[in-house]
């Protein structure tokens, strides 16, 4: 027979005989695409064949019913080898899922079944019934549970892309979005972006290490706000934790250059950006973003969506997935986000315009990760070094017409500063210095002048605080 000859695979397993183990393949295919199981065939593909009778075949396939829920009803027929018998169920993916058996949901995987997890289980739920994660109710939490805040800020940069005032109150924009369901109960994108206490789930763990290994760290701590504020401060702590340099240039025009950092900003923003709205939140871990000297590694509970791969990221040639919709259209309307579904390719094209190797991306512990490597100084015009560096190196080259120059440079900093600040008060010192091209101790020495002047104060601390300027 030739189905025998081809040997089991994740659409065709062979039994003995009838039994449990039959009705769990049969389970697990129907979770997975389809397939046949032969009984009366040992695992080694011999024939051994069944009893054959009409009351028996009616027997095992009500056994099938009973014990599957919902109840599968697979396709038998009988062929025959010699003298012998062999039955042969088929059964088609079933459009509502997961299928268990006895209560044991299985998929199959390669040749074998695999008992699934309680996150695969949810997950396939929720794709079975057209349903995301983050459109769920959040369990026990009212609009009482969200920060005003932060919901009218949301109204704000909605207007700001509108150009226009939003003529709704904040619950009916809310509801707009699909962000309230009935009875005004939060979903658990809005907990995520406006809850005034924001769940673990949001976690984010950010280690700069020494060197090129694990064994010591400089900063280690865990970034846990909303989603937007989230990539503001995991962007801060990537930008403060890499080098940035100077592209070789005339004494006279050191102090205006435009800065050139170990990795392009606008990369790193949008791998930032994907971490977030891509988050399988569900999942419990911490996303990671681990710094050393050469690379970055992030890594982001959830696989990569089935039929991705590194070649079509890189072409462009793959349709848009969201994980959690209600996350990605708030993004894409506050203008976090552009084009949805390009955000990776416009990394790869991105990282090789900077001169960069493409990234890696690979799957991890029921994750994705992103391995971002630092490209190689050699043959490139730059005089890479630490900020501090490079602020002494500019100081160092200073004579008495550049020192003039630089105080009146001082002076533009003081101004633009304050007006970057009067604009958003929750800006960084790391996008000030991005933004201005000077480092992060000129931002410093400029903001110090601004408070003894009475300009500038900080409200609250480093990290979370902000800005108030007069």
């Amino acid at each position: 027979m030739r189905l025998i000859k081809d040997g089991e695979s994740s659409v065709l397993e062979f039994k003995e005989s009838f039994g449990d183990g039959v009705i769990e393949t049969l389970a697990a295919m129907a979770n997975s695409g389809g397939g046949r199981v032969l009984a009366g065939v040992t695992d080694a593909g011999v024939i051994c064949g069944v009893a054959w009778s009409q009351q028996g075949a009616a027997a095992w396939l009500n056994e099938v019913k009973q014990k599957t829920s919902p109840s599968l009803y697979p396709d038998l027929h009988f062929l025959r080898a010699g003298d012998s018998r062999v039955a042969v169920f088929t059964i088609k993916e079933v459009p509502i899922k997961p299928v268990s058996m006895r209560g044991r949901c299985l998929a199959r995987r390669g040749a074998a079944n695999h008992l699934m997890s309680l996150q695969e289980i949810a997950d396939m739920y929720l794709k079975t019934y057209n349903l995301s994660w983050d459109s769920l109710p959040d369990p026990g939490k009212s609009t009482s549970d969200l920060a005003s805040a932060k919901v009218e800020r949301f109204r704000n940069l909605l207007e700001k892309q509108a150009a226009a005032a939003l003529p709704e109150d904040s619950f009916t924009l809310l509801k707009k979005f699909s962000l309230l369901r009935e009875e005004k109960a939060p979903t658990f994108a809005a907990s995520l972006l406006f809850g005034k206490t924001t769940p673990l789930s949001a976690a984010v763990h950010a280690v700069r290490f020494k060197g090129t290994d694990k064994e010591e760290s400089s900063e280690d701590f865990y970034i846990q706000e909303d989603l937007v504020s989230e990539i503001e401060l995991i962007m801060a702590f990537m930008l403060g934790n890499i080098k940035r340099g100077v592209k070789k240039a005339p004494v006279s025009r050191q102090l205006t250059h435009d800065p050139v950092w170990q990795y392009p900003p606008e990369a790193l923003r949008e791998l930032v950006i994907n971490l977030v709205v891509h988050r399988d939140y569900h999942n419990g871990s911490p996303s990671c973003v681990f710094i050393f000297d050469d690379r970055i590694e992030m890594w982001n509970p959830g696989e990569m969506p089935k039929g991705l791969s590194l070649d079509k990221i890189q072409s462009g040639d793959y349709a848009p997935s969201a994980r959690n919709p209600l996350i990605t259209r708030v993004f894409k309307e506050i203008g976090l986000i552009e084009n949805i579904g390009s955000g990776l390719h416009s990394v790869f094209t991105m990282i090789k315009k900077h001169g960069g190797p493409p990234p890696a991306i690979d799957s991890v512990s029921a994750g994705t990760r992103i391995v971002l490597r630092s490209a190689a100084a050699a043959g490139r015009e730059l005089a890479v070094g630490s900020q501090k560096g490079s602020q002494k190196n500019s100081l160092k080259a200073t004579n008495g017409k550049t020192a003039k120059s630089s105080l009146k440079s001082s002076q533009k900093s003081s101004q633009k500063i304050l007006k970057l600040i009067k604009s958003d008060p929750h800006i960084s010192i790391a996008e000030l210095a991005s933004l201005l091209g000077i480092s992060d101790r000129g931002v410093k020495n400029v903001l110090e002048s601004l408070k003894k002047a009475g300009l500038v104060k900080r409200i609250g601390p480093d990290r979370g605080g902000h800005w108030r300027a007069k």
